[in-house]
């Protein structure tokens, strides 16, 4: 697995999830909205999913389709917790 796209997944899916939780970072310009933040953040990784489809390693796309699925339903949900 490329370290770097791995990298790239975990770091956008944790702000995401940050998002859902909201846990914006102090200082965001303009105070979004933490949901609005966190679609932003689950597009962005469906982008990539599409557009690296066919081009990754079998360990690339699980975690790439494992951390939007989880990111998915929690939005879906409400984005409560765990």
């Amino acid at each position: 697995m490329n370290p770097h796209f791995a990298s790239l997944v975990v770091g956008l899916a944790h702000q995401a999830d940050q998002a859902l939780q909201g846990q914006l970072p102090e200082g965001t310009p303009g105070a979004p909205d933490a949901r609005e933040v966190a679609r932003t953040l689950i597009d962005t990784l469906g982008m990539l999913e599409e557009k690296t489809r066919g081009q990754l390693t079998a360990d690339e796309s699980r975690l790439l389709t494992e951390a939007l699925t989880a990111l998915r339903f929690r939005f879906a949900t409400g984005g409560a917790p765990r």
